[in-house]
């Protein structure tokens, strides 16, 4: 999950600067380390309710789904990706949570 004023389109173009290896799919998803990342609007988004410290995330603006493309991923490699992905986000100023079967791992 991820709060961030930035648009859908800006949001892939950050992840694209980022990760040189990954590539566009459409305006909203990308190609990146055998998973297809998508970022989608969260119909559930309210500001208000996002401020709160135990489900917050649950209201942020955006939700970002990454997929493998190739059967059995590693978790190893699954989990460095999010922290990566999370670092990206945090460093443009945003707020991201990671929701995942591994965030414990995190």
């Amino acid at each position: 999950m991820l709060e961030a004023t930035a648009s859908r389109r800006e949001i892939i173009d950050t992840v694209l600067a980022v990760f040189p290896e990954s590539a566009r799919r459409k305006e909203n998803s990308c190609d990146l380390r055998n998973n297809w990342l998508e970022a989608w609007g969260n119909e559930d988004a309210d500001q208000r309710l996002a401020k709160d410290d135990e489900e917050g995330f649950l209201y942020y603006r955006w939700r970002i789904e990454v997929t493998p493309t190739t059967n059995n991923p590693s978790t190893d490699e699954q989990i460095t990706l999010a922290r990566l992905l999370q670092q990206c986000f945090e460093k443009s100023g945003w707020v991201a949570v990671v929701c995942a079967d591994f965030e414990d791992r995190l």
